[in-house]
């Protein structure tokens, strides 16, 4: 019988609604981008995770009651406070989606793209010209992820550099394997030094 306030449609904040929806509380979840989901449809590449069972999954909380608002953003500390005041609990599930990059000579050049800002772009259909070659740096999801939807966006030459060896890779076991099929040069113990800019690029 209690109201309850979730910050973040993703998957930390729907399991929360959900939940709370289940032990018979009112429930509305605030998601600042236009379709709740998080990483799951942000991030999360379609060949990964179809759309059309984060709907289901979303349309079945729906069902329980809860009600979910896009576009709406927490900006401040103050509008936390106000939803404080007026709901009986609120729940914190914004997610970590501020890239971190690497501290390498070059890496704010104009085509130097971070993972999840590119996956983001690429899911809402505006990643723009991918280019005929693509390097990406990293041995997990991401990495992958970016590899592969870069080779569906059109690029030519793929390649992908870890530091480390496969078998220290943070990936679904077969993946590898997946990528070589797509055509996508892997390698491994190798890590960028720098990013060497040219003609602005």
């Amino acid at each position: 019988g209690k109201r309850g306030v979730v910050i973040g449609a993703g998957a930390a904040g729907l399991a929360a609604a959900r939940d709370l929806a289940r032990y018979g509380h009112a429930v509305t979840v605030l998601e600042r981008y236009a379709v709740p989901g998080g990483m799951m449809v942000q991030g999360i590449p379609p060949f990964r995770l179809p759309r059309e069972l984060v709907a289901r999954e979303i349309d079945q909380i729906r069902a329980l009651g809860v009600e979910i608002r896009c576009g709406v953003a927490v900006p401040d500390a103050a509008s936390l406070q106000r939803l404080a005041d007026e709901a009986d609990a609120v729940v914190l599930a914004a997610g970590t989606t501020e890239p971190q990059r690497p501290e390498l000579p070059g890496v704010n050049a104009v085509g130097v793209l971070h993972g999840l800002d590119f996956l983001r772009a690429a899911n809402v259909g505006k990643a723009g010209p991918i280019g005929r070659r693509v390097v990406v740096i990293g041995g997990g999801f991401t990495a992958v992820d970016c590899a592969r939807t870069a080779r569906r966006l059109g690029a030519e030459l793929v390649g992908m550099y870890y530091r480390r060896t496969v078998g220290d890779m943070y990936i679904t076991p077969g993946e590898v394997e997946e990528m070589a099929h797509e055509g996508i040069r892997f390698e491994v113990q190798c890590s960028p030094v720098a990013v060497v800019e040219a003609e602005g690029r």
